[in-house]
């Protein structure tokens, strides 16, 4: 074998492992990423190298941006954290100008880097719903086990994505691969909605969204494309109306006018809170019997009867349109008891993959911050609150930020002044925006370059973009509204690989 030969085949293979790292292992993403960095200079041609980088320049843009981001460096007071950070963005400098000065991959080898990605991401769920099944988690983001449920949502996503671009184009002309692409997406698709990973779902439907667009879009058939835009509008339509519908059987009250003069079938009288909340269309705070709670759950369970046990199981009857007193209580099953000592609080939660329980989540959230303003029980309203607390940073220090490696100590300092009561609970956990996170640490130079660097494929090199580049994109950018997407090993990663080798080799249109 070739010297050239050997090289580009351990190029290969360094690819295959990274990709299969990156839903599975921090540490081997790591250690791929250095033997690929290896493998790079041990190649030494160096000429041949140069004539690549003369031939693809726009490859440039992406290494400057670690340049770019270093202007974060001009007034840091805490270099041992700078240093650390960017230490982690050093993939940004070094992952494009390894993909951009090597032999591309072809076709059939970019195929495989494909199918390696899908078969980790497919065997991490795999694993992570066997883990769910064997153990009783208290969240149910606990049962991602190899990196944060986020982070993996994007990586079932993406491999969705991948799954579609291959059934489209498979590697044999029979097309016998297609069946197991299929089953292997519909099988991702259930495990993302058995995590209840929010984010990815919304994600995975506008991408969805766009494809149908795109279908439409590139469609000779006249015919074809009145039934894809039939087929879009009904399911837009759809979707719409069951989230009115959910929306509606929340908050409107099926309850009777109260009878504050009702006794439980014991003889004991209720008590009935003033103005009271309204989740799943019943009064949390109507028809209560503490004294029958009390001594009813000592009779159905061991665990200790206090604050937090009394609001759960208060809640959790209510949702079920019970009464709250000692026969409500027994009437409820085994499996209801153990909701409540899990500290469930509404039946509707236990629906795993539903709609309605992240609404109900998100309703509740939204009732506790209106009535008392609580933001502890809403992850969107938490969000707000770290949008605000970075947005006063940047109106202080707009040009250079606080610098790199200062941010979320500077995050921290901002809700602690604004008395915030999410200091302590999101301390040293960033804004949960990627392009905030980027300005507190750096400034607004880095923040309109890297806008620059999403978008300027799109308006200078629009025949190398294919769909799976601009799903790609899409799902990068609507997580980062969101999270720090970049911060994380795997983000960061997904970014610095994905992009050079989908923007500068693959070639064809999905």
């Amino acid at each position: 074998m070739s010297h050239q030969r050997f090289h580009h085949y351990f190029y290969l293979l360094g690819i295959i492992a990274l990709v299969v790292a990156m839903p599975l292992s921090h540490f081997l993403m790591g250690l791929a990423s250095f033997l690929l960095f290896l493998n790079w200079v041990a190649e030494w041609n160096w000429s041949e190298k140069r004539i690549r980088l003369r031939k693809n320049r726009q490859g440039l843009w992406l290494t400057a941006f670690y340049l770019v981001y270093a202007i974060g460096l001009v007034h840091v007071t805490d270099w041992s954290a700078a240093g650390k950070e960017m230490l982690d963005k050093l993939p940004f400098l070094l992952s494009p100008l390894v993909v951009i000065t090597t032999k591309p991959l072809d076709k059939r080898e970019l195929h495989f880097v494909f199918v390696a990605f899908i078969l980790a991401t497919f065997i991490g769920c795999c694993l992570n719903f066997g883990y769910a099944q064997a153990h009783t988690l208290d969240n149910i983001r606990q049962m991602s086990r190899f990196i944060d449920h986020i982070r993996f949502s994007l990586c079932v996503v993406l491999s969705i994505v991948f799954c579609i671009h291959l059934l489209l184009h498979p590697f044999d002309e029979k097309g016998l691969f297609r069946y197991i692409y299929l089953i292997i997406s519909l099988l991702l698709l259930c495990y993302l909605l058995y995590a209840q990973t929010l984010s990815g779902v919304v994600i995975l439907m506008v991408i969805a969204l766009c494809f149908i667009i795109h279908l439409i879009g590139n469609q000779k058939n006249n015919k074809l494309k009145w039934a894809l835009g039939a087929f879009m509008g009904l399911f837009l339509t759809a979707a719409v109306t069951y989230t009115l519908y959910i929306t509606y059987d929340y908050f409107h009250v099926k309850d009777p006018a109260p009878d504050f003069t009702a006794l439980t079938a014991s003889g004991h009288p209720y008590s009935f809170k003033e103005d009271p909340m309204v989740e799943n269309g019943h009064y949390i705070g109507h028809y209560v019997c503490e004294e029958e709670l009390q001594t009813a759950w000592a009779m159905r369970s061991d665990t200790v009867y206090d604050e937090w046990t009394s609001a759960t199981l208060v809640r959790y009857l209510n949702s079920l349109g019970l009464r709250k007193d000692s026969a409500a209580v027994m009437s409820l099953s085994d499996n209801d008891i153990r909701n409540i000592e899990h500290k469930t609080a509404n039946v509707y939660y236990t629906h795993t993959g539903s709609l309605r329980r992240a609404l109900y989540e998100t309703y509740f959230g939204l009732t506790l911050y209106e009535r008392y303003g609580v933001i502890n029980e809403s992850s969107m309203l938490e969000r707000i609150e770290l949008w605000r607390a970075s947005w006063q940073i940047i109106r202080e220090n707009w040009l250079f930020g606080v610098g790199i490696g200062q941010q979320r100590a500077a995050l921290d300092r901002q809700l602690e002044q604004q008395h915030s009561p999410i200091a302590d609970k999101k301390k040293n956990r960033g804004s949960h925006n990627q392009f905030l996170t980027f300005w507190i640490a750096a400034g607004i130079i880095p923040v309109v370059y890297f806008c620059f660097l999403l978008v300027y494929p799109f308006v200078r090199m629009r025949k190398r973009i294919t769909f799976i580049y601009f799903a790609l994109i899409l799902l990068l950018f609507l997580s980062m509204l969101v999270e720090d997407t970049l911060n994380a090993q795997t983000g960061r990663t997904m970014f610095t690989i994905f992009v050079p080798l989908l923007l500068f080799e693959s070639k064809e249109k999905v």
